[in-house]
């Protein structure tokens, strides 16, 4: 299966969310990812053409996040970044030697503000 590059999981973020074993491990996007985004999120992206768009933007997107947010049920890192309207990139968090993309699709202002308000209460848990 062949797959793209799109970066890495930067020290910062990964201190930030007391992942640090996983810094510095490269993210990767395979073929089939792209498929599935058309198959799950062709109707909340409204055209193939936005889905390639974001495909084509995912290096900006894990370079230069607006928002990321640590996933501790699914075990993942969720990207936000607005282009035209807010994306959110999912990262899955495992134990081997690359981190891999599992999806894209539309995340509303409203779910970016719940992720804020989730964080500082964990954050607040965890300093108590």
């Amino acid at each position: 299966m062949n797959y793209k590059y799109v970066g890495i999981l930067k020290e910062e973020i990964a201190e930030y969310w007391g992942i640090q074993e996983h810094k510095n491990k490269p993210i990767l996007v395979y073929d089939n990812r792209k498929q599935h985004v058309i198959d799950s999120h062709l109707e909340d992206f409204g055209c193939i053409e936005e889905i390639e768009k974001i495909y084509n933007s995912l290096n900006n997107i894990i370079k230069n996040p607006d928002y990321v947010f640590y996933n501790s049920i699914t075990k993942g890192l969720e990207y936000y970044k607005k282009i035209n309207n807010h994306v959110c990139v999912a990262v899955r968090i495992n134990s081997g030697k690359v981190l891999k993309i599992k999806s894209w699709y539309p995340a509303s202002d409203s779910k970016i503000a719940n992720r804020k308000k989730k964080e500082l209460e964990l954050k607040s848990i965890s300093e108590n």
